[in-house]
């Protein structure tokens, strides 16, 4: 399933500094730290976030979200 796309798969290390970012606004804002940790580490390597979670409408101003819908 993922063999076609291996070529523009980047791996990515979360960061200690990404966690307490993300357990901190979670904390702030009731949302699922999960969540938050997906939107910072987008954000930090400026990576397209793809979901329908509608949690992700307020981390807008972290990082935009989009649906798979809307990318196509």
């Amino acid at each position: 399933m993922i063999k076609p796309f291996e070529k523009i798969i980047k791996n990515i290390i979360t960061t200690p500094r990404q966690f307490t970012e993300a357990k901190m606004i979670a904390k702030q804002r009731s949302l699922p730290k999960g969540d938050v940790l997906h939107t910072i580490i987008a954000r930090d390597n400026d990576a397209i976030l793809v979901t329908r979670d509608k949690h992700f409408k307020k981390l807008e101003d972290i990082s935009p979200h989009y649906k798979p819908e809307n990318i196509i």
